[in-house]
């Protein structure tokens, strides 16, 4: 039955709680009373608060209040208050807000969005207001922030198709994709998964798998100790994008995992089998980086003010298990990293192919007057397959795609109309 899934949008609210402290009275002063007022009656969590006479930002009756409620009228209010302080905690979870409401077209609520000032309060807005609109905005964010400090693993030489989204292949993939951690790590009895389409058009397959059983102590209703049986998730994403024929994918386990559920998702989702990985297969070129000359042209219109490298790991030829790391200062000049290696390396070293680049890190520095820009970004790209661009805000990101296909840096070649084949 998949009644014992019940635990996937769980998941999300556990990790992104342990994940960041959450401070309830900070996040219910952020929140405007009247949109309060409306959460706690849409999730029929009544509490006794003179909502006309109370100041904003006096939150200690509307604390006391909501601690009082029964458990699971408490907590689900708290979960849908952890769900707005992470998608308000910066800008990163607005602009993923902002970007499914033009996805669905939904531009009359987008006004009525952008009426309000908090961040806070866009969120909560959205939830009660949007919430088809809310749940795919989660989603992504969620899907943009579980690779922050790790890398996608990505993919070039795809087939070129329309993937299969009908519920007899999804269904196949679920099974195989349960069959395969059964067998390699006796996890993922259950399996399900989930697909969308983001706005830039890459498709998302989110699959949750029941992990290894384990026990927490929590208190029961009558505050005593109780120890609680609990299987909780775990997620393996895969990013298809059919126009440039790549897949990136989000999967603990290293090439012994990652390698075999290409291959499933390729036979199952994309009708295709996959041959050995081979050069054109993986798309990070990053030898020509070690010259200071690498050029970085962009379209002024595009809003990219500077492109700089600022970390540089390179490896001896025939040698990648040794390494030199050179990590420019910030506050230095645009090309501190290669005043570094031409100080600690001889000149004739970085002219001859006795290195290559294993890993490098690059910063962009955007035009913040154009709309859904940061400041800046920075992000690495390891040789042969590997990057944490995913994690990056969705406007900038796609930018930086873009970018380092042109530069030759990202070399999965870009199919011909011949080579795309439409399975509608």
């Amino acid at each position: 039955s998949r009644d014992v899934i019940g635990w996937r949008r769980s998941l999300g609210e556990l990790q992104r709680r342990m994940a960041k402290t959450f401070a309830p009275k900070d996040v219910l002063r952020q929140i405007s009373n009247e949109l309060l007022c409306e959460l706690f009656g849409s999730l029929n969590a009544d509490i006794d608060v003179p909502w006309d006479d109370l100041r904003e930002t006096d939150v200690d009756r509307i604390y006391r209040e909501w601690q009082d409620l029964p458990e699971s009228a408490c907590r689900s209010v708290e979960i849908v208050l952890h769900e707005v302080a992470e998608m308000a905690d910066g800008d990163e979870g607005i602009r993923v807000i902002v970007e499914e409401f033009n996805h669905q077209g939904q531009q009359d609520l987008l006004e009525q969005f952008d009426q309000y000032d908090s961040r806070h309060d866009k969120a909560l807005w959205t939830y009660l207001n949007a919430r088809d609109v809310w749940d795919m905005a989660v989603l992504f964010a969620r899907a943009d922030s579980l690779a922050r400090g790790r890398y996608w693993i990505k993919r070039g030489s795809m087939p070129v198709v329309e993937p299969n989204t009908s519920r007899e292949a999804i269904s196949a993939l679920e099974a195989a994709v349960s069959h395969f951690f059964r067998e390699r790590q006796s996890r993922g009895r259950y399996c399900q998964i989930d697909h969308y389409v983001r706005a830039s058009g890459v498709y998302y397959f989110f699959a949750y798998l029941d992990d290894y059983a384990d026990t927490y102590v929590a208190l029961d209703d009558e505050g005593s100790f109780d120890r609680r049986p609990e299987r909780r998730a775990f997620e393996v994403v895969f990013a298809y994008d059919a126009e440039h024929g790549t897949l990136e994918m989000y999967a603990r386990g290293g090439k012994r995992v990652y390698v075999p559920l290409q291959e499933l998702f390729s036979r199952l989702i994309l009708g295709e089998e996959l041959g050995p990985e081979t050069n054109d297969s993986h798309p990070y070129r990053l030898n020509g980086l070690i010259n200071r000359d690498f050029e970085f042209p962009t379209d002024p219109d595009d809003g990219i003010m500077a492109v700089r490298v600022r970390k540089l790991e390179l490896t001896p030829v025939g040698r990648p298990r040794r390494g030199i790391v050179f990590k420019g200062d910030p506050g230095a000049g645009y090309e501190d990293v290669y005043d570094m290696m031409e100080e600690y390396l001889k000149a004739e070293h970085l002219s001859r192919p006795e290195f290559d680049v294993k890993r490098v890190g690059l910063q962009f520095t955007f035009d913040t007057s154009i709309e859904g820009l940061p400041r800046s970004m920075s992000f690495e790209i390891s040789a042969p397959n590997s990057c944490n661009l995913k994690s990056k805000p969705e406007a900038a990101r796609v930018l930086a795609e873009k970018y380092l296909r042109e530069w030759g840096i990202d070399c999965a070649a870009a199919p011909t109309d011949a080579q795309r084949v439409d399975r509608t």
